[in-house]
């Protein structure tokens, strides 16, 4: 059976993007893949000259894939980028994942730092999660892992005087997460992830998501079109998070609709359109909170008087009988 050449070349088409039908060898869609990210970089004015980037990295295909690529991309620029890592403490996944950040930071030729919920915390996830099930009824895992990830992540950033923070977030991450605030009537949620920064405290680092308009799909063939290693073992944990039943649900309604993500993307940016349309302070304030309490406990901002990862580690310690 001969293989369809690419749109663009006589080559070979390694694949065929689902919702346009093009049909790209290896070197067009590399090259399409990095037009794409750049493309969202210009967009959203994620970066500017002279930015320290922290880039966010688990060793899972999406960050080993944005270290790559944002190193390819910034190679004409001014700009630093650092490897930061979080070891939550989950035993038999972190460490596989430890082994493919490390590599990839490496092979990208940058700083890599690793900051554990253990030192800063007083406890793993893993321990945290059983000394919380034996004293009180938990969330799930992902709720007390996203707490302290958020909170440490961006400590970390502030440490190697990142100004911004660059997460894998991708196209599909992004849309499950409209569905997911849409169905929980929660759509203020939504308006406050808007992809452009906008959210300003002296304690926080803003954080940007390159990867808003790259498709799962074209991340995994980017790594293995580039030889770059990561970890494809799931989180344990993962079972837990009600965002599978989202995926499931998009997954299945792809199949017909192979532009779905985009579309659902789409209205989202149309919707950050109008919140930031809205003339009263008062109102607009409401959707996404310019001036954010600071936590009384740690400094960083809060939408109450002390931060959730505050109030969790005050538990930890109480439970472990270790002074504040």
């Amino acid at each position: 059976m001969k293989i369809p050449s690419c749109s663009q070349c006589n080559r070979p088409a390694a694949w065929v993007r689902p919702w346009d039908k093009e049909r790209l060898c290896v070197m067009h869609f590399n090259s399409a893949f990095l037009k794409r990210m750049q493309k969202t970089i210009n967009k959203y004015r994620l970066l500017e000259r002279n930015d320290i980037i922290a880039v966010g990295i688990s060793g899972g295909k999406d960050s080993v894939v944005l270290l790559d690529a944002l190193m390819k991309l910034q190679k004409r620029h001014e700009t630093k980028v650092i490897a930061i890592t979080i070891d939550e403490g989950i035993k038999g996944y972190r460490e596989d994942g430890l082994k493919y950040a490390k590599m990839a930071a490496e092979r990208a030729g940058v700083e890599h730092v690793i900051y554990s919920f253990e030192d800063r915390f007083g406890s793993t996830l893993d321990n945290t999660l059983t000394m919380l099930e034996q004293n009180e009824k938990r969330l799930g895992a992902c709720s007390y892992c996203g707490i302290f990830r958020r909170k440490l992540l961006n400590e970390a950033a502030r440490s190697v005087n990142a100004t911004k923070l660059a997460t894998g977030h991708n196209a599909d991450d992004e849309a499950q997460t409209v569905l997911m605030n849409l169905f929980r009537g929660d759509i203020l949620k939504t308006l406050r992830s808007d992809p452009v920064p906008k959210f300003k405290h002296p304690m926080f680092v803003p954080r940007i998501k390159p990867f808003r308009w790259t498709t799962e799909q074209e991340i995994v063939l980017y790594a293995h079109f580039n030889n770059l290693p990561y970890q494809e073992m799931p989180c344990p944990n993962a079972v837990e998070a009600h965002r599978g039943t989202i995926r499931d649900i998009l997954t299945q309604y792809k199949e017909s609709t192979p532009d779905a993500l985009f579309s659902i993307l789409t209205s989202a940016d149309k919707l950050f359109d109008l919140a930031n349309a809205v003339a009263d302070n008062e109102i607009s304030n409401r959707i996404i909170p310019m001036n954010p309490k600071t936590c009384v406990s740690c400094g960083d901002p809060s939408a109450k008087e002390r931060c959730k990862a505050c109030l969790i580690e005050e538990k930890i310690r109480s439970m472990k009988q270790i002074p504040l």
